[in-house]
């Protein structure tokens, strides 16, 4: 199962374009974090709070749902040279999973996992994501992640991004390539 965390404040737009492009025939879930109620990460390391019901939210909900999945796809459009703000709170709220007592395999699971980061922006994406790439790629280290491939694409406006040919033809053959997998690992059609 593939699970993809689209976390476009439009539900249309070109980071949704790209991930059903992504995903077309394949088993996966898509899951529109701008629909979800995710709070704000307590921080509690350094102190003797009980973690316990911290919050009454969607998280894990969404958390459960990569868990399962063996390909987590997160799709964002480059807000101010970053992720957008919907998928930054899913992945801060990783602070409490990795203390989670509940979790206690939390980075073990996360780590076996294939990542497909999706960025699109407007404003030269191939240079301007350079910065979320690299973030990425220190989430990643910390959580012992070591396979995940990004596409950045290039689109504004719904639709733009189909213009953008390169981007498009990669997407083709990576979802060649998942569908493939899904055959090897007896996953049907979604």
């Amino acid at each position: 199962m593939i699970t993809c965390l689209l976390g476009s404040s439009r539900s249309d737009g070109n980071s949704r374009i790209l991930a059903d492009n992504l995903l077309k025939g394949t088993k996966h879930r898509m899951i529109n974090l701008y629909e979800k109620r995710i709070d704000k990460v307590i921080d509690n390391r350094h102190s003797k709070m009980n973690d316990k019901d911290l919050h009454q939210d969607d998280y894990s909900e969404v958390l459960k749902n990569v868990m399962d999945a063996h390909t987590v796809v997160f799709s964002t459009p480059l807000y101010w040279y970053s992720m957008s703000a919907s998928l930054k709170l899913f992945i801060d709220r990783w602070t409490e999973s990795l203390r989670d007592q509940h979790r206690d395999n939390f980075k073990s699971v996360m780590s076996n996992k294939e990542y497909i980061i999706i960025i699109v922006g407007g404003d030269n994406p191939a240079v301007k994501s350079r910065p979320l790439i690299e973030q990425f790629k220190y989430i990643f280290e910390f959580m012992n992640i070591t396979n995940y491939s990004f596409i950045v694409g290039e689109g504004v406006k719904p639709l733009d991004i189909l213009e953008d040919r390169n981007t498009m033809e990669k997407v083709k053959t990576l979802n060649s390539d998942l569908r493939n997998l899904k055959h090897q690992i007896g996953e049907t059609n979604e």
